[in-house]
């Protein structure tokens, strides 16, 4: 279990200060997309567009320190609990919101970015209870390690590009439009 705890530290390192880069390079995008959840006051959305990214760098931070490992984990749990909870409460509202968690990207919000957000959670309460039962240690056998790292790259990867892979799903549209 603690090379799949380290797997999951990884990921959530990596998603999460890709998410932070991405929000701090084009903070108005966020803060604008967040006006459109339809439930931030206009009030929140500068303070949110720099507190939620600094939260995410600090969760990287807090996992990337030995030291700080479980205290990581439970703060991501947390925050991921937040990050789950939007797009539940856009979809339940019925509104189409661009996803600008990675940057601003096109796509409305919905169920893959629920799954996506879900599994970061998933990922952050297993790396708790490993990190509660057995510490937060690196483990040392170098087969696993490596297992490890490649199992975070990719479920990094599919977690940053989550809108793309979602758009191999939907229907094509005809060039024409419909009935052509």
């Amino acid at each position: 279990m603690l090379y799949a705890s380290f797997a999951c530290r990884l990921t959530l390192v990596a998603v999460m200060a890709l998410a932070a880069v991405a929000k701090l390079r084009s903070p108005g995008a966020f803060a604008a997309s967040l006006g459109e959840f339809g439930f931030v006051p206009a009030r929140l959305r500068r303070p949110l567009a720099v507190l939620v990214p600094a939260a995410e760098l600090l969760v990287a931070l807090l996992l990337a320190v030995p030291a700080t490992v479980t205290a990581g984990f439970v703060a991501a749990a947390l925050l991921c609990c937040g990050l789950t909870a939007v797009p539940v409460a856009v979809v339940v509202r019925g509104k189409r919101v661009a996803c600008a968690c990675f940057g601003s990207g096109g796509a409305p919000m919905g169920g893959w970015h629920i799954a996506r957000n879900a599994v970061l959670l998933a990922a952050a309460c297993l790396g708790a209870a490993v990190a509660l039962s057995q510490g937060g240690g690196v483990p040392g056998r170098i087969p696993g390690i490596a297992l490890a790292v490649f199992s975070a790259g990719l479920l990094t990867t599919l977690t940053v590009f989550v809108d793309d892979i979602a758009a191999l799903f939907r229907s094509p549209v005809a060039a024409g439009g419909p009935g052509r």
